[in-house]
């Protein structure tokens, strides 16, 4: 195919319009009547689809309110301004936020180094104005996010903003984020940790010795664990690699983003296996929480907020180079 990047609208999907972005390297497709979400990310050299998705509930319109895991379709969604269900200043913020069950209206643009797609969608429970953007240049292995938050409403909002990407990793692969210090707070047995313990990342203490939380397992181990890491150089990275010198794929954040969610599933949660690795802005990271600890984020009347976020597509063997 071309060098050129291109983004054509004119697919479908279960019935949803599907935006395919693509050049001679990689290959995305955004699915914006859900929620904007990036469903697929294609690695076009080795043939490798980065993103998992559910084996058995496709891409669909959602209702606000709706239980986002019995929905969950896979693929990288985006959660504002909550993750787990809440009530802040009397107001119901539904389940993983607002943003994955509403339609965004998308526009595509291209100029000389490659084509945007942008998407706008008005609040249902914030008074806001939101966009969102995915660029791909000509030539290059780069996918760019980017977020753009407006109140126009006439009070302060507090929000948390996280993006959610599972990963369809294979067992022996690698995880590796930056140095800090994990938090356990989900987990289904002692081999993922006990719900409180800290630990230097990614070396865990277990009854049985250390476990090295880096190392993908395979589904028949039956176990899931929800760790949150605290960076202790304040820049959010990570990669991820497939076993015996496979290819990678790797996230860098902006500085809005101030910690990773590590939801590591291996075939202890609803029979799946997948990793997410959430870059957030906050933590905890259920809004209401975030509030009385004085770590969420506020947008005072008439102001606005940005974060990007670069997904980027890693050769073979470029871990140990």
């Amino acid at each position: 195919m071309s060098v050129r990047a291109r983004a054509d609208g004119r697919w479908a999907y279960n019935g949803l319009q599907a935006v395919v972005l693509e050049n001679a390297q990689l290959r995305a497709v955004v699915l914006p009547e859900a929620g904007a979400k990036l469903y697929a990310l294609e690695d076009r050299a080795a043939a490798r689809e980065w993103l998992w998705h559910n084996p058995r509930i496709a891409p669909e319109r959602s209702q606000i309110g709706a239980t986002f895991d019995n929905h969950w379709s896979g693929g990288a969604d985006a959660f504002f301004p909550t993750c787990y269900p809440c009530s802040v200043d009397g107001v119901a913020i539904p389940d993983s936020g607002e943003w994955w069950s509403v339609p965004w209206q998308p526009d595509v643009h291209e100029d000389a180094t490659g084509v945007t797609l942008e998407m706008t969608a008005g609040g249902r429970v914030y008074p806001v104005i939101s966009r969102r953007s995915y660029r791909l240049s000509h030539a290059g292995r780069e996918l760019q996010l980017g977020f753009h938050i407006q109140n126009v409403g006439h009070a302060q909002l507090p929000f948390l903003l996280g993006f959610h990407p599972a990963l369809a990793l294979r067992p022996g692969g690698r995880i590796v984020l930056p140095d800090g210090v994990a938090q356990v707070d989900e987990t289904s047995d002692g081999t993922m940790g006990a719900v409180g313990q800290r630990y230097a990342w990614p070396l865990l203490e277990t009854a049985s010795g250390p476990s090295d939380m880096s190392c993908v397992r395979g589904p028949e181990v039956g176990q899931f664990a929800g760790h949150y890491l605290f960076p202790s150089g304040g820049k959010i990275h990570w990669s991820v690699w497939d076993p015996d010198g496979g290819p990678g794929l790797s996230l860098t954040a902006s500085p809005e983003f101030t910690g990773v969610w590590l939801w590591q599933v291996y075939g202890g949660w609803r029979g799946y296996h997948h990793v997410a690795l959430e870059p957030w802005s906050g933590y905890p990271i259920t809004l209401s929480d975030a509030v009385a600890q004085g770590s969420a984020r506020v947008l005072a009347p008439g102001e606005e907020f940005t974060a990007s976020l670069t997904l980027s597509l890693l050769p073979p063997g470029a871990e140990h180079s």
